[in-house]
């Protein structure tokens, strides 16, 4: 399975729908590492990865967890053949706007005019992977009068920088897919925004027209999101925003579900989304972070219940319980999982079926054990390299059709 020549046709329209989380997969969306990474791993605290890892590895990883999706039948696509398969010229205006011109110094607008025409002239020429690559790499031509030898073939010089999309093979993040269809959400970090212009571009090139996008000062990210059939689960936290969780109940994005606000008292990096503490493994059966079950790190739950027929309704806020209380209200037996393993990831796996779990090996065979003991098959993958930039399969996926 190569993304460089997966296509994807955009001719007809593309259902997407999200009930649950443990209901089968059918169609997700992935996006393999490149070029764009590499910027990253080169200073990995600056981009909030968690350690360096070699790229290849990290490409080896990601295909063995596509093939290992691929085996229960799911439709695996990935973002950049999406975008690949796009309309040429909507691909041209989204990587124009992608690159950024900047005049160093003041230049008569003879030589504005030209830069801007050479810049278009290179565009036109490009093909499809290549405008995909400007639109991962985001770069900036930096601008100034030639001097020197320079100007003896040229009346103007050019220095280029990126801001590459470093984290784009976390799908997850961009967007969430509810019962309703997809949302494109606004990521709290300024370096990461562009991911969630990927995402839309990628949903469009579907036939998917997005039912939101939050909007600033509200941020939300895919990771806080966990569909439970008849209620939701939303993460508000380190980097989702009371705001962002606000527009997406006042745009009704959830459907006419009950939603449960899952309130963070932590807002760590170690523990930055509500996937990171939490999974769903069938309707009754989930894996959650020890200390999330008491204490000081326990989340309060804030519980709105739609108001109204289905079709017009609102979201009332009718009370708030602790964490465990209201798993055990909706009977949810709990695995409880330690600070250890969590760090390995153990949490952030992919339930691809009920109580089908797709896992990361490093998390560790005890985790994998009382997992086992529980009823659940596990499918271990190695994803050690690809973990470094801070997530595991779940940060790694977005579900784009469950049922």
């Amino acid at each position: 399975m190569d993304p460089e020549t997966e296509v994807t046709p955009s001719s007809a329209p593309f259902v997407v729908q999200q009930a649950a989380e443990w209901l089968p997969a059918r169609v997700v969306l992935v996006c393999e590492p490149r070029q764009e990474t590499l910027f990253a791993i080169l200073h990995a605290e600056a981009a909030s990865f968690l350690y360096p890892f070699a790229l290849h590895q990290g490409r080896e990883e990601h295909r063995a967890f596509r093939q290992c999706l691929a085996s229960f039948g799911v439709r695996v696509l990935d973002l950049r053949a999406v975008l690949c398969a796009a309309d040429a010229n909507a691909l041209r205006a989204w990587a124009r706007a992608a690159v950024r011109i900047h005049y160093d110094e003041p230049l008569p607008e003879p030589l504005r005019a030209e830069t801007e025409r050479q810049l278009d002239a290179a565009l036109a020429h490009l093909d499809t992977a290549s405008l995909v690559d400007v639109l991962f790499l985001r770069p900036t031509l930096h601008v100034t009068r030639a001097d020197g030898d320079a100007a003896r073939w040229s009346r103007v010089q050019v220095r280029f920088d990126v801001q590459p999309a470093h984290s784009a093979y976390y799908t997850r993040d961009p967007l969430i897919t509810t019962a309703r269809g997809c949302v494109i959400t606004r990521l709290d970090q300024d370096d990461r925004l562009a991911e969630n212009d990927l995402a839309e571009y990628a949903l469009r090139t579907l036939g998917v027209t997005p039912i939101y996008r939050v909007q600033s000062p509200g941020t939300l990210e895919g990771g806080d999101f966990i569909p439970c059939g008849d209620f939701v689960l939303q993460g508000q936290g380190l980097f989702t925003n009371a705001d962002g969780v606000r527009q997406c109940l006042e745009a009704r994005v959830y459907g006419y579900v009950e939603v449960a606000v899952v309130e963070d008292p932590r807002g760590s990096l170690d523990e930055m989304h509500l996937d990171t503490y939490f999974a769903m493994l069938d309707r009754d059966l989930a894996l959650c972070l020890e200390t999330r079950m008491h204490g000081a790190d326990e989340p309060a739950v804030h519980v709105y219940q739609p108001e109204g027929t289905r079709d017009q309704f609102r979201y009332v806020l009718t009370r708030s319980v602790l964490f465990s209380r209201y798993l055990e209200e909706k009977g949810i037996r709990v695995i409880p999982v330690s600070k250890e393993e969590q760090l390995r990831f153990g949490i952030n796996g992919f339930t691809v079926a009920p109580r089908q779990w797709i896992g990361v090996r490093h998390a560790g065979a005890d985790l994998h054990a009382r997992l086992r003991a529980a009823g659940v098959t596990v499918h271990e993958v190695d994803y050690e390299a690809l973990a470094g930039g801070y997530g595991g399969l779940h940060c790694s996926t977005q579900a784009l059709l469950r049922g």
